[in-house]
This record gives C-alpha cells, structure tokens and sequence, in this order.
C-alpha cells in the first residue's frame, strides 16, 4: 500500500516523571525550536551570545575534538565545554556537540582505524556524554566522515566500525543521552545505506545530513523522502528515526551568489525543512570565516566577519541574519500544518509556488513564495478579509484584501508572510483536516498492492485532492516516487551505435520491451523491439541498437519502454538530439588540436593532468591532485564545437566512472556574457554512470554579464568539470568520457 513517511514528530527537550530525568528529546515543531547555527568557538566574544541569541535561535552546532579534550592518554578535560555549555544555557540555547576527529595518541593521529583506536574514541566519547549527562546535550558521530575529514581517506567500513563501538558503549554508559549521525557532506545515498544496513539505526536517535548544494533549497524535497524511505526500510520496527539538517548553508561569495540571495536562501532552507518534517536546521555558518572576497568558506555566515568591541551590535548583520531573526519573530510559536496546492502557469514544476499554513492556537499565517526567476501572481482560496505582508526581511508590505473567497497577489522568489487582520474563517478550518499528502513522498514497488497507481515504470505519481470551506476551494496535491524505479537513460550515440542504459535501482528482475520510432527520418537498422531482460541482482542493462549515422548530426525519436503482461504501462519519451562532438573520431594528434584538459582554481595546488583516445570513441582523463582548491575543465579548442543551437533543455554524459568522490559539473555561456555552472553528481563509484544537467539554468550558479540568472540565447558550451576540492590523493585516477548530448524537447 502506497504509505507516507512524513508523519510529524512532536517532542520535548526534557520531561521528568515521578522525580527520574527521563531521556532529553529532539526539538520540536514549532519555530524556533531547532532552528540556529554551527559556531566555531567554546568562549564567546563579550556580546556575541547575546546577539546570537536575538536572532531567535535555540540551538548550535560546535565541534567537539577528541584531540583537545584528550592531550595525554586517558586524561580527560572538559573545562572549555563547561564554559560554553554553561554560557548556552544561560540563552536558552541548546548545544549539538560534534564527537570528532582524530588523536595523535592513537593510530599516528589518523581517524581510528584500529581497535586500541576505537575503543579510546568509544571511552572518550561516553566520559563525555557521562560529564555532561541530563543536560539535552545531543551527541553528534564525527562529521562528514565520507569526505575528506576522515583521514587518510573516506572509509565506510572503519566508519561503521567506530560508530557501532561508540553505539554500544552510549547506550550501556549513558542509555539517556542523545546519540545521532553520520552527518555526511550532501545526502550520500550509498554511504547512508552502508551505515544503515550495518545496525547503526539501533542506537542512533536521528540521522543527521548535511544537504549542500548550490541549487535552491526546495530541491531537497525529492532527497529527503528517498532518505526517509531508506531510514524506515531498515529501522528497527516501530522506531521512529527523524532526519536532522545539522549543517547547510549558502555562501553569499559563490558565482552568482550574493548576501541579499544567501537571506532568501536561508529563509526559504528553513520553510522547506519545516514542510519536511526536520526538526533541526542548522545554518551554517553563524559569522564570516574571513574577508577574502573570493573564498566561499568565508562568506556562509549570516553576520559580517569582523567584531566590534563595545558597539551594539558587536557584529554586522547580513540579510541571512535579518531574515533568521524575522522568521523566528514572524512564526514564533506557531507549527507548519500543510501545503495548499495553487494553480501555476509552470505546471511541470510540483508545489510551485509554495503557500504554507502555519498555526498557533486558533490563528493561523501563510509564507508564500515561488522559485521561477519571473514574478507569478497567484490566488489563494480564504475567507474575505485583509491580511498583513511582512518581507522576508522584516518590511512592512502593503495590506492585502481578499474578495470573493480569493486572496490575489504577485509572488515572487522572495518569501512574503501574510497575517491575517482578524480571525480568516476558511483558512482557520483548513488546518483542521488531516494532512492528506506532503511535498513529496516515496513508496516501495515492492510493496505497492494496487497497480493502477504505480509500477516500476512510473516516474512518479500525483494525486491531489479538493474541498470547499465556506465558498472557498482549496486543493491538496501529493507527489509520488517509487522506491525502486527502472530508470532509462538518455541515449547516446557511439561508433554507429545508440546506447540506451538502465539503472535498475532495487536490483529487481524485469522483463520487457524497448522500441525506437524515427521521427525526423534517420533510419534504424531495425526497427524490431529489443528485449530488455535484467536478473534479479543485476543493477544496470546496457542496450545497443545499431542506426545509420544522420547525415547533420541530428536524431530524433521516440523511444518507449513496456512490461511483459502488463501492456498497459507504458513509459514514452520524444525528444531531439545531437552530439556535441563525437570523441570517437580523433586519434591521438588530432584530438589535441581540438580538445583540452585544463587545471584551475588555487594555482598554488599543485596537479597532474593529460587526454588522450580511450576505448570505445571515449576520450581517457589521467589526473592526481594535491589537497585544496583544484578542479579541471575539459574544454573545446574547436569553437564550432561549443555552439549550441536553438534551445536544448539539457546535457547528457556518460562516464566512466574512477570512484575518487570526486563531482561532476558543466558550464555553459549565454549571448550576454553570463557564464552558468550547473553541478552533477559524485563519481562515488568506479564503473559506468550517466549525468544529465539542466541547460535552462533553473538550478545552477552564474556570473559575468547581467548576472540575472535567465539564460538568454543562442547558448555555447564551455566545459566538462573535474572538481576535486579539497581532496588529496597519492596515486592518479583515470576517466573516460563519452560524446556529450544535447536533448531538446519536441
């Protein structure tokens, strides 16, 4: 049966019964509980608390390092955390402490590895918890353990390991403290799993992530109900295990970044959450990490960098600071409730624009926004009556009146909170009926009785729902994804051949049918259906159908995909494509004089990197990289090649993949000068791996020109990006990319 895995969880930070401190609880929903930020101190400057505090926050995020609490062996000082713990209190701010980091002590300083090392990180980590026991301290498990923080390099295997060891010895020790983890860089499905199938969600209270990205916030939303699934697949029955965001920020020095779009990131980051069901959200950072106006790491905090003595207030605020403060001043008590689903002129786009319900007691207010870069304006179903608007920021907006059961307004990507004047009869009813659906939601094909909603074909399902309160029409909408989907990929065209590749996620045996219809007249060489026939176990299919090359280099098809015996699902796609250019002609000399592989980024890094003809019309990437800022663009010399004509919606390349961890990204330039970086995902694998990127720049980063976002036509490709930041390694690693794609609609 198709289930929801957004319940609400409501709790306390700590209840007593019968005179026994009972087990401290996670925050609960209602702003501002959860809300606040990493810091990077243990004694706070003279009035820095004070300022922190009054953006509303009540909880931090601090690191709490194993090699300054532990100088000699088994010796254990816990004073600075005294004064910081003591401090926070003193606030009503309650600390996440971070159990991170390795000792010089144990295991040549690296992370532990050993079992000496682990069973010293395990008695650290419980004296700790011990120390400060019943105080509604939570207990993080290191920090993101699958990037480079985990020394020498990432190793899930003696992750778990630690993890399990420091599980046991909490719950045995100190069975009331709060235990969470892994707090992994992004929602890194595959490392999630491995700490999940491993038993860790028998001893951890919440999952933590830390969700970057330099896409909008509401792209979190898909993520998070894929991360819930997995979480109740493997959970201990009836174990109810929450997702915390405990790290994600915005820096307001990324590429078409700046601190009036970092304030609307963080506003629309904490709405997006709450509609989650997260019930922390910590915005990293609190303050500026230095003034370098070209390195982001300095530039995520929501106030200015530098600090003034005796000065009210003693740092300078940036929008993100405003719009934490406005938020929690704005929706101070109240609790999400639910969605209202409004008509847009962008259909394709699910929730979009966003009104959210909020409510404390009988009063109810709305946060109102939408993503597209173009205002939108929109009709909310209500009860007549005026409505205060608050920006974001705190402005007061002019009054809003609504007639005929319909407020209507323009909206934009920056959130407006709307107040209503007196009691709004409609709105105030609507929070009464269940919530039926969320933002969106996954459900397992395994489990999924009723076929006449899903099979593993479907991308996803939406159902919505529509009722009348007083005159006034609201509807509610869900959206679906399976748990388990057959995804086929874009195809690619390769030495005559078109390749169409199948990522078959659960690893469930299917059967069935690929057929291609010309469109624009190249032929087939066959025009049969192919058999498609994947082996339980079997995670990928790779299929070749031989064509007659196009004559202008570009295809057009159809391309559709059905289940044996069950003809009536049936997944069909039409689309236009073309090469940007094919890899496989070039020998060793030519493809220099066409091609290059280019190291950028801090020139002080140093880098190794060549191309050359790979196998199968690829073409091979060799490259190494010291630590720090490093990335490599594979770019065209051929300007004939970077053209791009008309409009294409995306890029489609396959890869050979080298599992260093290392991302994926392309750019791309408009006819306005604007350069747009759109990013892709990690090669976390070695083995084949398809990326698409989105050309309409929707969800990437740009800069030079306008710097307004909108791609303007005609658009030319720039490069394919190797971004290996800040990671290390001794040996090189090696790459083949095939032909990149350009995929139009019909």
């Amino acid at each position: 049966m198709i289930k929801s895995f957004f319940n609400i969880f409501f709790i306390t930070i700590m209840t007593t019964l019968d005179g026994i401190a009972q087990k401290p609880t996670l925050p609960t929903a209602i702003v501002p509980d959860g809300l606040g930020y990493n810091i990077h101190f243990t004694d706070a400057k003279e009035g820095e608390l004070e300022m922190l505090a009054g953006s509303g926050a009540t909880i931090v995020r601090m690191d709490f390092g194993w090699s300054s609490t532990e100088r000699q062996k088994g010796v254990y000082n816990f004073a600075a955390f005294e004064r910081l713990t003591d401090a926070l209190e003193k606030h009503k701010i309650r600390p996440l402490y971070i159990l991170d980091y390795s000792n010089r002590n144990y295991d040549e300083g690296l992370s532990p590895y050993s079992p000496e090392g682990r069973a010293a990180f395990a008695r650290w980590a419980t004296e700790a918890a011990l120390h400060f026991k019943d105080r509604g301290i939570i207990w993080e498990m290191y920090n993101e353990p699958n990037i480079h923080f985990w020394k020498p390099e990432p190793n899930p295997d003696d992750y778990i390991l630690l993890a399990l060891e420091v599980g046991k010895a909490m719950r045995k020790a100190a069975p009331n403290e709060l235990y969470i983890g892994p707090a992994t860089s992004e929602i890194d499905f595959d490392f999630l799993e491995k700490c999940f199938k491993a038993g860790l969600l028998e001893y951890w209270d919440a999952v933590s992530v830390h969700p970057y990205r330099q896409k909008p916030p509401e792209t979190v939303v898909e993520e998070y109900a894929k991360l819930r699934w997995l979480i109740d697949h493997y959970a201990p029955e009836d174990k109810h295990i929450p997702i915390l965001s405990a790290e994600w920020g915005y820096s307001s020095a990324w590429g078409s970044y700046n601190d009036d779009i970092q304030g609307k990131m963080l506003a629309r980051q904490w709405l997006i959450n709450l509609a989650c069901d997260i019930p922390i959200s910590i915005w990293y950072d609190w303050h500026n990490d230095g003034t370098d106006p070209k390195e982001p790491e300095h530039h995520f905090g929501t106030v200015d960098f530098l600090y003034h003595n005796n000065r009210e207030p003693v740092y300078d605020p940036k929008p993100a600071y405003i719009a934490a403060q406005t938020f929690n001043e704005t929706f101070r008590g109240y609790q999400f409730i639910k969605s209202l689903y409004i008509e847009s002129k962008y259909p394709e786009n699910d929730n979009n624009p966003f009104v959210f319900l909020f409510k404390k007691g009988s009063d109810v207010q709305l946060a109102v926004w939408t993503t597209e870069k173009e205002p939108q304006t929109i009709v909310i179903p209500c009860s007549n009556g005026t409505f205060n608007a608050i920006s974001y920021l705190g402005k007061e907006l002019p009054e809003l009146t609504s007639t005929n059961n319909e407020l209507t307004l323009t909206v934009t990507d920056e959130p407006v909170y709307l107040i209503p004047k007196s009691t709004n009869s409609a709105l105030s009813q609507v929070v009464l009926f269940k919530r039926r659906y969320d933002l969106a939601q996954f459900f397992p094909s395994r489990q999924c009785d009723d076929e006449k909603f899903f099979n593993r074909l479907s991308q996803r399902l939406v159902m919505d729902i529509t009722y009348e309160i007083e005159g006034a029409k609201f509807k509610e909408k869900g959206v679906f994804y399976p748990a388990y989907p057959l995804k086929m990929s874009v195809p690619m065209i390769e030495n005559n051949e078109l390749i169409v590749h199948f990522d078959n996620t659960g690893g469930e045996a299917f059967s069935g049918k690929l057929l291609l219809e010309d469109v624009s007249g190249f032929q087939l060489r066959t025009n049969k259906p192919v058999d498609v026939h994947l082996k339980s176990g079997e995670f990928q299919g790779l299929f070749r159908i031989p064509i007659i090359p196009s004559t202008n280099g570009v295809y057009s098809f159809t391309r559709s995909i059905t289940e044996n015996n069950k003809d009536h699902f049936v997944r069909k796609v039409t689309q236009r494509f073309c090469l940007v250019d094919d890899f496989s002609k070039y020998d060793a000399t030519t493809l220099l004089d066409n091609w290059d592989i280019m190291p950028e980024g801090d020139s002080t890094v140093a880098s190794a990197q060549s191309i050359e003809p790979g196998k199968n019309g690829a073409l091979k990437v060799t490259y190494q990289f010291d630590e720090g800022w490093k990335f490599l663009r594979l770019t065209p010399k051929n300007q004939t090649f970077a053209q791009m004509e008309d409009k294409p919606q995306m890029l489609a390349l396959r890869i050979d993949a080298d599992g260093s961890g290392n991302s994926i990204r392309i750019r791309f330039r408009d006819n306005q000068g604007q350069t747009f970086q759109v990013n892709g995902e990690k090669m976390n694998r070695k083995g084949m791996q398809y990326f698409t990127f989105d050309l309409t720049g929707k969800n990437s980063m740009c800069w030079g020109g306008p710097k307004d976002g909108v791609v303007h036509y005609p658009i030319s490709f720039d490069s394919v990006i190797i971004d290996g930041t800040r990671k290390a390694s001794d040996s090189s690693f090696q790459l083949e990319v095939f032909s990149p794609v350009l995929v139009y609609d019909m």
